[in-house]
């Protein structure tokens, strides 16, 4: 049996990949932790104390409030019962499904889910959902151009400068080009698809044709509220960079505004781009390792301040995973006495 006849039977489903790349990360993870000293490690986490975390998760706050409110400035139909709250609640319930579950789009399914059940039309949740994620994308490009500038300005002879602004102009065309095939029917085709492919009734009762692309296009004709978006998702990632700031500064390692910019900036690029990855497991604590070099922190350190945001995601993922599974319980109980009333 040849190479090509063995490649031909093995077949690896998308779950198994991804189990395959979350494993791959974590025991990268492990492997740097032991490799650049436990203790050491420990140290600088037990220097930040419960005291860094309870900042890290203020700055957090802010930083989950801005993101519900750019979302929330998205609704362009007007619902007078879908206040502030319920978007915090549905980008909270958003951040814990994908930090914690990292199944890639359970988070962005789940938070549209909410605002359904709180009255909010299918396409409009969807569409909302949508244009809320590109914003935050074309904001996170804008965040890392400033930690780029800041890089350049500061480190004007880092190579790896260079590379990371590679990286952006390619982010920028991937970005620019779901934003275009957006305006030019990407999720009308998606809508239709099932009639082409012969499954409408399957998909019966499901789809309604065109109302997501044209929910989506209604959203982008309000610019003025596209781009207050955009700007509050900036304000979101700059709270998230003085998340970055509180932890050092707890930890007794104090970086300049620029210089944490530029970090943060850097590294969340890397996530974005190995998100294949769950959880970013390894790619974050070695991102924070090779980038925290840059401005003079040690490995240790930059170890120690990926555990903090990773404890971070925990502390604040966990209570709203149960509080998602509790609202989904009592709705699937309330059906099914309705069930059994008929």
């Amino acid at each position: 049996m040849n190479a090509e006849d063995i490649s031909s039977r093995i077949k690896i489903s998308p779950r198994t990949a991804l189990f395959i790349a979350a494993t791959c990360g974590i025991l990268l993870a492990i492997c740097l932790v032991i490799y650049f000293g436990i203790s050491e490690v420990w140290d600088a986490l037990a220097t930040a104390g419960w005291s860094g975390m309870a900042a890290i998760l203020c700055a957090y706050l802010v930083s989950l409030l801005l993101c519900a409110w750019s979302w929330r400035v998205l609704l362009v139909e007007k619902y007078p019962q879908n206040r502030i709250m319920l978007f915090l609640w549905a980008r909270w319930i958003r951040d814990c499904v994908g930090n914690l579950l990292a199944i890639p789009g359970a988070g962005e399914a789940a938070s549209a889910r909410e605002l359904v059940k709180s009255g909010v039309k299918l396409d409009v949740a969807a569409a909302t959902t949508i244009v809320d994620m590109t914003t935050e994308l074309l904001s996170q490009l804008i965040y890392t151009f400033i930690g780029l500038v800041l890089l350049f300005a500061y480190h004007p002879d880092e190579p790896a400068a260079w590379w990371a602004a590679g990286g952006l102009l390619i982010a920028t065309v991937a970005v620019v080009g779901f934003l275009i095939a957006q305006r030019n029917g990407l999720f009308l085709f998606l809508e239709t698809l099932p009639e082409k492919l012969g499954l409408t009734r399957a998909w019966e009762g499901q789809l309604d044709s065109g109302s997501i692309h044209t929910a989506i296009q209604n959203i982008y004709r309000e610019k003025r509220e596209v781009a207050a978006s955009a700007g509050l998702h900036l304000l979101g990632w700059l709270a998230g960079a003085a998340e970055t700031w509180l932890a050092l500064y707890f930890m007794g390692n104090q970086l300049s505004a620029g210089d944490v910019l530029s970090l943060e900036s850097l590294v969340f690029a890397l996530r974005t781009a190995a998100f294949v990855v769950p959880w970013a497991a390894g790619v974050q604590e070695g991102g924070y390792i090779v980038v925290g070099a840059l401005f003079g922190l040690g490995p240790d350190v930059a170890l120690a301040l990926s555990l903090l945001k990773r404890a971070k995601e925990v502390i604040a993922g966990a209570p709203g995973l149960l509080a998602w599974h509790f609202a989904e319980g009592k709705r699937f109980w309330k059906g099914r006495l309705a069930e059994s009333q008929k």
